[in-house]
């Protein structure tokens, strides 16, 4: 800010009386543009805030139609069948309550709202957007009611003019529902239940919303029935009793036509049986080689890029992506010709690389080489079951995060959907193959051993879950199916226990260990199973820049 006598310095003398007084009101209007100069809020939010007290005037206006509206029909002959249910439901209140609605609209905006605008301050823009949908809101509101009350001045009028028709076709739409619920009771309802009767309880939640529709019907047609002998008998009907639950069922009758089909969509759930195990893993390592080339010997810079991208193996992706050169290998001038060097040994060669490869021109005579890009691509390949019938797929690509999450399950079931369970209930956590399903009579049954021990016997299209490993076939006993079931299911992996106490499934697991199909698997000969920890390598995050620091003369 400029002071009074730093503006006294800067103004000429008395002879100039006008010069001065341009050159201060010049000093002024820069004043005031430097203490302007800061960003505010957004034209947009200001344009929205500024346009709230007009929203607010113009729904006053049409509060104060609606009820000029409705003082008028209060005090003609029509409006005595109405009488009842206006002292019932307290019209006049509506009104009253509108008026209150738009005055806590004008207060949040004198308070809160406007206190914000003035300061103008970037940083409030969040604040005041949340004021204004506020006010927005009661606004709103305040519209709805008034639209409401006008819709159920002309629903009344439609029972009393039209209360046959409405009371014919509320009869229909009871009947609709009943038959509806019911075929969905004995028909695909009862079959689930006989089908898989371990699953009733879950069966009876996901109807119950339908059999409360049902009840609900009866006591809606009861009330509808009365108000219609009323009407016709010349008694003293209810009709806003009546209009609502016509109303009702009308609303109940397009919930179900709308959830039926997704309930009997989850029914047939529970007839499909799934299983993808994990068979095998494997990535696929890119790496990006750029070189730049240029004229040591010009004074004009004109470089020339080429790129050069190779599928390399884990090993040499590995010393890449850990190399702490910014770069690789280069090119100089020789006697003989162009002078190659390099910084990564016996690497270079494995990436077959021809360092001349599309040299762009004689003149250039020097040349670096970086690594500009690594690219890891994740895979696996599943055994899939489904009904009993199997399947292997060939590899997917999956996204490095569920590559990681499934590292240590190679040869589990990562995925199970047992018959009779829905498919929201499906199990995620993995599992040894096939332990989902046991305790299910779909898939087999308990036998006991010579020494009496329980253990889970398959049926026949099922058996191949006993000898996925080796052979001779394996099987659960009672005790680890019993653990598994209790303190592991929808909780978290299982890969169970030997003898030992050493880990029995999944990738450090003894079955692959001594599953020749596992040791042959392209994990195990791309050094998967010989690591201690498995991870994704993520490589990519140690790259350098590349590129000499200086070029030609």
């Amino acid at each position: 800010m400029i002071s009074h006598k730093k503006t006294q310095d800067i103004l000429p003398g008395k002879g100039h009386g006008i010069q001065s007084l341009q050159i201060l009101a010049l000093l002024i209007l820069v004043i005031s543009i430097l203490g302007g100069c800061g960003k505010g809020l957004p034209d947009n939010i200001k344009k929205s805030a500024k346009a709230l007290p007009n929203a607010i005037e113009s729904a006053q206006k049409d509060i104060a139609k609606a009820q000029q509206r409705f003082t008028s029909f209060k005090n003609s002959k029509k409006f005595k069948p109405f009488a009842p249910y206006a002292r019932k439901e307290n019209w006049d209140q509506l009104f009253i309550k509108a008026d209150q609605e738009l005055e806590r609209a004008r207060t949040l905006n004198k308070d809160h709202l406007v206190p914000l605008l003035k300061k103008n301050k970037p940083e409030a823009a969040s604040q005041v957007l949340a004021q204004i949908k506020r006010i927005r809101q009661v606004i709103q509101e305040v519209k709805q009611q008034i639209s409401g009350f006008g819709k159920r001045l002309l629903r009344l009028k439609e029972a009393m003019d039209n209360t046959k028709d409405i009371h014919s076709k509320a009869l229909a739409m009871g009947k609709k529902i009943n038959l509806q619920v019911s075929n969905l009771k004995e028909g695909p309802v009862a079959k689930a239940k006989e089908s898989f009767p371990d699953t009733t309880g879950k069966i009876d939640a996901r109807f119950a919303p339908f059999l409360k529709i049902q009840q609900n019907v009866k006591a809606r047609l009861d009330i509808i029935n009365k108000e219609y002998q009323a009407h016709i008998s010349k008694g003293n009907p209810d009709y806003a009793a009546f209009i609502d639950n016509a109303d009702a069922l009308s609303r109940d009758f397009k919930t179900l036509e709308q959830t039926q089909p997704a309930f009997k969509q989850d029914l047939n759930q529970l007839y499909e049986s799934y299983t993808k195990i994990l068979q095998d893993m494997k990535t696929k390592f890119y790496v990006t080689v750029k070189r730049e080339s240029w004229n040591e010997n010009s004074d004009y810079y004109d470089p020339r890029f080429v790129t050069f991208q190779r599928k390399v193996t884990p090993s040499v992706y590995e010393k890449l992506t850990e190399s702490n050169q910014d770069t690789i290998a280069a090119l100089s001038p020789g006697f003989n010709g162009l002078k190659f060097s390099n910084n990564i040994g016996d690497t270079w060669n494995k990436l077959k690389i021809n360092p001349t490869e599309q040299w762009p021109s004689r003149n250039h005579n020097a040349a670096s080489f970086w690594l500009e890009n690594t690219k890891e691509l994740y895979y696996h390949k599943y055994l899939k079951e489904k009904d009993g019938k199997t399947s292997e797929t060939d590899w997917v690509q999956v996204n490095p995060s569920f590559y990681q999450q499934n590292l240590e399950f190679l040869g589990m079931a990562i995925l199970s959907k047992p018959y009779g369970v829905f498919e929201q209930d499906r199990l995620a956590q993995a599992t040894p193959p096939g332990l989902a399903y046991v305790g299910n009579s779909k898939y087999g049954e308990w036998k006991k051993d010579a020494s009496g021990t329980s253990f889970w016997s398959w049926y026949g299209r099922y058996a191949f879950f006993s000898n996925l490993f080796f052979f001779p076939p394996s099987y659960f006993h009672y005790g680890s199916w019993n653990s598994w079931q209790n303190n592991y299911r929808y909780k978290k992996p299982y890969f169970g226990k030997t003898q030992n106490g050493n880990q029995k499934y999944g990738t450090r697991g003894s079955f692959v260990k001594r599953s020749p199909k596992y040791q042959s698997s392209t994990f195990s000969k791309t050094g998967g199973l010989k690591s201690q920890t498995a991870s994704v390598r993520g490589g990519g995050t140690k790259l350098r820049g590349g590129g000499p620091k200086a070029k030609g003369k």
